[in-house]
């Protein structure tokens, strides 16, 4: 099974490279640098393109083209590489709601009788993007409910907000990110929350964090990622990059394990030309866990690269060696006190990469990740692997439609403790789903989705009142989405 992890690393990879080539002829030529735009110049607010939503000319779509400037992120930062950036520049704000209702096959709710369960999910929130001289200022909100129509299951509350804010100087840019998730259950492979096929996500894309990638029963949690880069040009061609950041996990609702983490990194940027750049980095993480004895310290090398073509195409990759460091101060004979027992030090590997590519009518977004993580609050650390991709397309002129995958794979980590079990069990889980979106207007879009989900173990879990070695779920969701026209302030 490990050589499938590298082959997925490599299969991006090459398309990545073939991708750019096989549309050679399409290309866009150099584009000629832009003129500032003068202050308080009128240009239309850029309208709000949804990755579902219609390119299509018809007077139905929900959204326009936007058009896009080049990328300057670093590639050695904590964001990933992306399309470009829209060159309209003028502050506006955006208020959206929707209403879905889900067909549950088998809600891993706390207690209950299993079966099919009928779930509605009202939400609401706000898109604000503010520029300001040379500073620039995104805030992202969804919050809401999740109700269960049948009372066999609990209700939860959805609560979702993103932080960006930049700072230009002459030859630095500041940046702070916070993104905060306040769920019912985790969202890991999925548009919406949970198995809920909204098109309204606020997504997180911070590389520290546990991201939940074991499923468990239904139940409060909240986690946060708070991060900050600093990002020094040196020349025309190189950078220094450093960034660090904080974030937590913590269960409401659940005897699972909360954890906190702590990123440090450092890297060298050098563009090659045009489309590529290349960077070396040291990324240090380090996870503690408030209700349980254990520490994970790691330490990699990683080399860099990635590419991009604005508007068509954006790949990162970046891969090297991983030190780790595994201890639990728990003490071998009274379990008070004492030296750590249960210690491990092992030279592992990490490997990060992600691909974006747009065609007319097509988009393909696909990321891989492998290295130490938290343990999703069921293990104490583990070696994760976890791959997810996304195929949208434009149907015809008035529907639209996404296929997603999602897996993952977590092998706890043996730590070997006097009469204390070891959490070494290994979880694999799969995310299946599809969506078709039609726009009603320019302000109304309909949302039809499906999702399927399995987990198994080589350990027996439990999702509420199901326990054992596999867990199986399907999900319907029909749904009515709103999404005013930008307002300028």
């Amino acid at each position: 099974m490990r050589s499938l992890y590298q082959i997925a690393g490599t299969l991006i990879f090459v398309m990545a490279i073939g991708v750019p080539v096989a549309g050679a002829q399409q290309e866009p030529q150099p584009q000629q640098p832009e003129e500032p735009q003068q202050q308080g110049a009128q240009q239309p607010i850029p309208a709000y393109k949804s990755p579902l939503a219609s390119q299509a000319d018809n007077g139905e779509s929900m959204s326009e083209p936007v058009q896009l400037g080049p990328d300057n992120r670093p590639l050695t930062g904590i964001q990933e590489l992306s399309l470009g950036v829209p060159l309209d520049r003028h502050s506006y704000w955006q208020p959206h709601a929707e209403i879905d209702f889900t067909g549950d096959s088998e809600s891993p709710q706390s207690g209950g009788t299993g079966g099919w369960t009928t779930w509605t999910t009202v939400v609401g929130g706000v898109d604000l993007h503010r520029f300001s001289g040379q500073s620039e200022l995104t805030f992202e909100y969804l919050g809401g409910g999740v109700f269960s129509n049948d009372g066999s299951a609990g209700n939860g509350i959805l609560q979702d907000a993103n932080f960006d804010v930049a700072f230009s100087f002459r030859r630095w840019t500041l940046t702070l990110i916070d993104e905060l998730r306040y769920t019912p259950e985790l969202a890991f492979g999925n548009v919406g929350f949970g198995g809920i096929s909204s098109s309204l996500p606020v997504q997180t894309s911070l590389p520290f964090g546990d991201t939940q990638t074991i499923l468990s029963a239904l139940g409060q949690r909240l986690s946060n990622a708070t991060g900050a880069q600093a990002d020094l040009r040196l020349t025309r061609k190189s950078s220094l990059t450093f960034s660090g950041g904080y974030s937590e996990l913590y269960f409401f609702d659940q005897d699972l394990l909360n954890s906190t983490a702590i990123y440090v990194q450092g890297g060298y940027n050098h563009q090659l030309g045009r489309t590529d750049t290349l960077g070396v980095s040291y990324v240090y993480n380090g996870i503690r866990y408030s209700n349980f004895s254990q520490s994970i310290d790691t330490h990699s090398g990683l080399l860099s690269y990635g590419r991009r073509i604005t508007g068509r195409l954006a790949f990162q990759i970046a891969a090297g060696p991983q030190f780790a460091h595994f201890a639990t101060g728990l003490s071998c004979i009274t379990g008070v006190g004492g030296s750590p027992c249960g210690s491990s030090s092992q030279l592992l590997w990490s490997l990060n990469t992600s691909l974006n590519y747009q065609l007319q009518k097509t988009d393909v977004s696909a990321s891989y990740a492998h290295g130490v993580v938290g343990g999703s609050g069921i293990l104490a650390g583990a070696i994760g692997d976890s791959l997810l991709g996304t195929v949208s397309r434009q149907l015809s002129r008035t529907f639209n439609g996404d296929v997603e995958l999602g897996y993952s794979r977590n092998k706890g980590l043996a730590v070997a403790i006097t009469n204390v079990p070891t959490l070494n069990g290994t979880f694999d889980y799969w995310s299946v789903g599809a969506n078709l979106t039609h726009p009603w207007g320019r302000t109304l879009q309909f949302v039809l989705g499906y999702q399927f989900q399995y987990q198994n173990s080589n350990d027996s879990f439990c999702t509420g009142s199901q326990c054992g070695s596999s867990f199986t779920r399907n999900l319907i969701s029909i749904g009515l989405g709103w999404r005013a026209r930008p307002k300028a302030f």
